[in-house]
């Protein structure tokens, strides 16, 4: 009857206000039956042991009506000591009048602690206890169905709201854990993307290193081997084509810088727009390259960057390669949201410009980002570049 004990039940938050008002009840209900016994013009009949057994299952019912609270190991001697002493209390007197209560209280206390089979047990111990005692005091058996009856009832109700309280307590519990679990998941979540990102930064340092390495194995040598074989052409040249090899030298060694300089940004990672430009400036042996540029042009999406890059680049070899001039404006500047490029040198000109692959490539790749390129050229008075793109976020 007491294998199936307290601890069976789950904790649960103290303070409950359903356990109270039933423990409270509990405690109306035993006075319901002490107060008429010591008011009652039979009270000189009651035995003294039948006080002492009264008082003995109140605080039995008190220490299990907290049960469902705080489990605890004397909660099984609480039952067995409560209903030995609320049979003996019947035993001793009163089972034909409102002692039986006692037992209903019990049986109800009882059902905080215990499982539906220990409950149907323990009613049915009672019940024969108290057909038992009613033998043996010549009672009626009729109070033994009448309370019989009670005691099912209240120890079956106490199991039914202990049920759903525990009911209740697995949900809130299934319901925390999904909480725990949701947020354990965005923050999986979170990390993957994080880990995808930076996986995705691996391959293009990977894809940039082994660019590097390519420039440098191939691009690199050949462009060496270049500026080696023009020096030896240089010790045998003619005044007719001593400029021409000077020229070809200082190109080979621009191009020289360029490689390195790509290759060093290749393995470093990204340069700024603003480094980009300069370096292109500063790798031409001619012309010389003034620079206006914006503080803000860092800021430049990758993409448009790259773009502004390439109209500048192109520009300034131009300038190098065919309009022989001496000093070469670059300006870039971020307003109203676009990007103004303008590039110009104070070449020979051209007229009629014919464009070649490099103005077209650079036509393309500002046209794929809507922007436009325009330029212009007077003989004898330079060549001028402008382009505009939109200053978008990607």
């Amino acid at each position: 009857m007491v294998s199936e004990a307290s601890a069976a039940r789950p904790s649960r938050a103290p303070l409950d206000p359903v356990t109270i008002l039933a423990a409270i009840g509990g405690v109306v209900a035993w006075a319901g039956v002490v107060l008429p016994a010591a008011l009652s013009h039979r009270r000189a009949e009651v035995p003294v042991v039948w006080w002492l057994l009264s008082v003995i299952v109140l605080v039995c019912f008190v220490m299990l009506s907290d049960a469902l609270l705080r489990p605890h190991p004397t909660d099984r001697w609480a039952m067995v000591v409560g209903v030995a002493a609320a049979l003996g209390a019947n035993l001793v007197w009163g089972v034909d009048q409102i002692a039986p209560v006692f037992l209903v209280l019990l049986a109800g206390a009882c059902g905080w602690s215990l499982q539906t089979r220990g409950l149907v047990v323990l009613g049915v111990f009672l019940v024969l206890g108290l057909m038992g005692i009613l033998v043996l005091k010549g009672g009626t058996i009729v109070w033994a169905v009448v309370y019989g009856a009670l005691i099912f009832f209240a120890s079956l109700m106490v199991d039914v709201v202990v049920r759903s309280a525990r009911e209740r307590d697995t949900s809130a519990a299934v319901a925390r854990e999904l909480e725990l679990t949701n947020a354990r998941l965005v923050q999986t979540n979170a990390d993957l993307a994080a880990t995808q990102a930076r996986l995705a930064e691996v391959s293009a340092a990977d894809e940039r290193l082994r660019i590097a390495r390519e420039l440098h194995d191939s691009m690199g040598n050949q462009v060496t081997t270049l500026s080696l074989t023009l020096e030896l052409i240089a010790r045998h040249t003619t005044p007719e084509t001593e400029g021409l090899v000077a020229d070809a030298r200082a190109l080979a060694a621009g191009l020289i810088r360029d490689v390195r300089g790509a290759v060093t940004q290749l393995r470093d990672g990204p340069v700024s727009l603003r480094d980009k430009i300069t370096r292109t400036a500063r790798s031409l042996p001619r012309p010389a390259v003034s620079l206006d540029l914006d503080a803000t042009l860092d800021e430049v999406s990758r993409t448009r960057a790259d773009a502004v890059c390439r109209v500048v680049q192109e520009s300034l070899t131009n300038a190098a390669k065919h309009a022989q001039a001496d000093h070469a404006w670059v300006n870039v500047h971020r307003r109203d949201g676009w990007i103004d490029v303008s590039v110009r040198d104070d070449g020979q000109g051209a007229d009629p410009i014919t464009p070649g692959h490099g103005l077209v490539g650079m036509t393309e790749r500002v046209a794929a980002l809507d922007g436009t390129v325009q330029w212009s050229s007077v003989p004898g008075q330079g060549f001028s570049v402008v382009a505009r793109i939109p200053d978008l976020a990607s």
